[in-house]
């Protein structure tokens, strides 16, 4: 297994035990902030992380009805990325 792939399981774990803070009314959405991951370029390796693949893994774990609703990164002047790139 690599290094993605990895992540990409602990991620739904995360994902796993945010849903079922849905299902006990302690939470209604869940989302990720973040400095880089969604701003870094697909080859900058440990870095970048694929938006789509993690929506892929938030309808794996809770369905087409998941929580997860936000991701927050910084945009500006010098960080123009996660509003500019293609990626």
């Amino acid at each position: 297994m690599d290094d993605h792939q990895k992540f990409y399981d602990k991620l739904a774990k995360a994902f796993e035990f945010y849903e079922s803070k849905v299902e006990t009314n302690e939470i209604q959405n869940y989302g990720m902030a973040t400095w880089l991951c969604f701003r870094a370029k697909p080859d900058e390796d440990k870095i970048y992380l694929n938006l789509q693949k993690t929506m892929e893994i938030a309808k794996q774990v809770g369905g087409d009805k998941h929580r997860f609703r936000f991701i927050q990164v910084p945009i500006g002047v010098m960080m123009h990325e996660a509003l500019t790139e293609p990626w």
